[in-house]
């Protein structure tokens, strides 16, 4: 039974042979067996929710400018005022990493909520989506998590080309 092969929607997780495809399902499914996937303190727990939902169901303008390229670099994408919106939205988040709760990310220790944004921080390196402050050191760290840094090189390795996400470089 692929039934995430049928969808034709990524990420799909294959659990005993049982596929589990959109994000926060499989997000859910790991809280199950691994608590830690979400913060302890169930007001953290809530916003790091939130920001899951956030990124799932919104930024619709970014994700339809900006298709994940983890190979691409320097690509070309129009951005529209709406583009522009959903960027400031992710900086104005990243900002504010470390003052929920006490550590370096969004809420204190890694979370889902951090590693669901990893596709935005690809995109952003991608497409040199520049930012500053603590927004761009959020970044930067995202990008260099081992769990994220692993993806990335997979995504690196990756033989597969889908050509309608190479998208034209800058010069």
């Amino acid at each position: 039974m692929n039934l995430g092969g049928q969808t034709g929607l990524v990420p799909v997780l294959e659990a005993d042979g049982y596929p589990i495809w959109d994000t926060l399902a499989i997000t859910e499914f790991l809280f199950e067996q691994y608590p830690s996937v979400w913060p302890d303190e169930r007001f953290a727990r809530a916003r790091a929710r939130s920001y899951s939902g956030e990124v799932h169901s919104s930024l619709n303008a970014l994700r339809n400018a900006m298709p994940v390229n983890t190979r691409g670099r320097r690509r070309l994408a129009v951005r529209t005022d709406a583009v522009e919106q959903d960027i400031a939205r992710v900086a104005e988040i990243w900002a504010s990493s470390g003052t929920y709760r006490d550590g370096p990310w969004l809420l204190g220790a890694f979370c889902a909520a951090d590693i669901i944004f990893a596709p935005v921080a690809s995109r952003f390196q991608t497409y040199g989506v520049s930012l500053s402050g603590q927004a761009e050191r959020y970044l930067n760290q995202l990008l260099s998590h081992p769990l994220v840094a692993e993806w990335l090189d997979l995504g690196q390795r990756e033989p597969e080309v889908i050509e309608q996400f190479e998208l034209l470089q800058k010069a």
